[in-house]
């Protein structure tokens, strides 16, 4: 009988389970045992990845208190052990964390935007756009393929105005993680922002019309 979905969230306190979910991957195949107990084949099958190196990381995970076993599904032979998360969520204290919990997918978006610039660009063209700022294009390589997006804006926003961008680049993403796909190629997308208290000089917006001082 299928056991009913929980709400239970479990506090991290160990620094070595807590470095479980510093790593992309590994944060990932957990939570795959979150909602229902599972056989580790049928998550292997299900992400297509070796099932020994699976049976590893579970293993792993049950000496760090993240998953347990929560019965068997009875077979001809060795019958299959089910396993599930300790909890249906993780909270992970700050301090906890050895690295940012960001920082593997971070440094693999910056090497494989470079990489890939190299294969898909012939280099930048920077000009002033109709409004007077400073603005900046990719030179495309024809036939290569899509060239890598590596956009950056320093923007003077609102404080409101700050929460409708966050929330927008949100949405898009959201968008586009609920398109159920088994075609084309897995990319790497990131969104970021975040006061920069030190800036001085000129921004990315508009300029203000004569007369108008910005709003801060």
């Amino acid at each position: 009988m299928q056991q009913p979905i929980r709400s239970h969230q479990v506090t991290i306190h160990d620094p070595r389970a807590a470095a479980v979910f510093t790593k992309s991957h590994l944060r990932r195949l957990l939570l795959q045992f979150a909602d229902r107990p599972r056989g580790v084949a049928e998550v292997a099958a299900e992400l297509s990845i070796d099932l020994k190196q699976l049976h590893h990381t579970v293993t792993r995970l049950c000496r760090l208190g993240l998953l347990e076993v929560v019965g068997e599904r009875k077979r001809a032979g060795r019958p299959i052990k089910l396993y599930r998360c300790t909890g249906s969520s993780y909270r992970i204290p700050s301090k906890l964390a050895p690295v940012p919990f960001s920082r593997g997918l971070a440094a693999e978006l910056q090497a494989a935007i470079a990489r890939d610039a190299v294969a898909t660009t012939e280099g930048m063209v920077f000009a002033l756009d109709r409004q007077g700022r400073v603005a900046g294009h990719v030179l495309e390589r024809p036939g290569t393929g899509l060239a890598p997006l590596d956009s950056w804006r320093i923007l003077r926003l609102s404080s409101t105005q700050a929460r409708q961008l966050k929330q927008a680049l949100g949405e898009v993403l959201d968008r586009f993680q609920d398109h159920a796909s088994t075609a084309g190629e897995v990319y790497l997308v990131h969104t970021g922002m975040a006061r920069r208290p030190g800036h001085s000089g000129p921004t990315d917006n508009a300029p203000p019309s004569p007369g108008k001082r910005p709003r801060r």
